[in-house]
């Protein structure tokens, strides 16, 4: 089994500012990649009402977690996060978790079949 993340590219072009190394952090506004920590994964583009692609893979590394917004600019360069996105630090924001992309890889897009779900974050692949 391969773990594939989606990567949401509907309002910007995240999984391209991955592969070119400009996104060194994933965020996610909850700790949703923990059983993916240490692991390679697949990385695939999503677009709403498309099929998603594997376009690259990467391990991913112990989250940053950030708790104030002040914290959060410190990282939203590293994020790609533009300021005023609905991805930004929002009024009732807690925390956010910032996970490394570490040794990402491009590889030879293809359209998973479908496998395991879990929620619209990662599913299970079998190659």
């Amino acid at each position: 089994m391969i773990p594939v993340l989606f990567i949401n590219c509907d309002l910007l072009p995240f999984l391209d500012q991955i592969l070119n190394l400009d996104k060194i952090l994933e965020t996610r506004s909850r700790n949703m990649l923990r059983a993916l920590i240490g692991q390679r994964v697949f990385l695939a583009e999503t677009h709403r009402g498309k099929r998603p692609i594997i376009r690259g893979s990467a391990i991913i590394g112990h989250p940053i977690v950030t708790r104030s917004r002040d914290d959060w600019e410190q990282f939203r360069s590293m994020a790609c996060i533009p300021s005023c996105c609905p991805y930004d630090w929002q009024p009732d924001t807690k925390a956010k978790y910032l996970y490394p992309l570490i040794g990402v890889e491009p590889v030879t897009p293809f359209s998973p079949p479908e496998g395991v779900r879990h929620g619209r974050v990662w599913m299970e692949y079998q190659p």
